[in-house]
């Protein structure tokens, strides 16, 4: 015992490397049960369809808007559903999803399903100059 330690009160004890991952991890889960699903779907790991033989991701045209979906488990893609023995897809985390995809491109997650939910709407597209005469 010092003879500051009266005034100042007791010594908090030395925190280290795994006490500070703990309260890391401790303080993630708290703002992963707080966030929103936009939120939690950009740190999911998320499963897109890609073409056969490439690595680009598979947008759908519904009118005028474009649509990639995304699905929280292998098993959703639909190639899986139908039993396929081939299923071309990508396995990525949702933000990195986002960073891939132009603006005017919107995801749905775990399209076809009940539970199925847009996570980002597609931008509209401004019309270029040409295209309007």
């Amino acid at each position: 015992m010092s003879f500051l330690e009266p005034a100042n009160g007791p010594r908090n004890p030395v925190v280290g490397g795994p006490d500070l991952r703990r309260a890391a991890q401790q303080e993630h889960q708290q703002e992963v049960r707080r966030a929103g699903l936009a939120e939690q779907f950009d740190w999911a790991t998320v499963y897109v369809a890609t073409e056969p033989d490439t690595d680009r991701i598979v947008i759908h045209n519904a009118g005028d808007q474009h649509w990639v979906h995304a699905y929280s488990e292998y098993g959703f893609l639909p190639d899986a559903r139908y039993g396929h023995d081939e299923v071309w897809h990508r396995q990525l985390k949702g933000a990195d999803l986002r960073r891939q995809l132009p603006e005017h491109v919107g995801i749905e997650l775990d399209h076809g399903l009940p539970h199925a939910r847009m996570i980002a709407r597609p931008k509209v597209r401004p019309i270029a100059l040409e295209e309007a005469e």
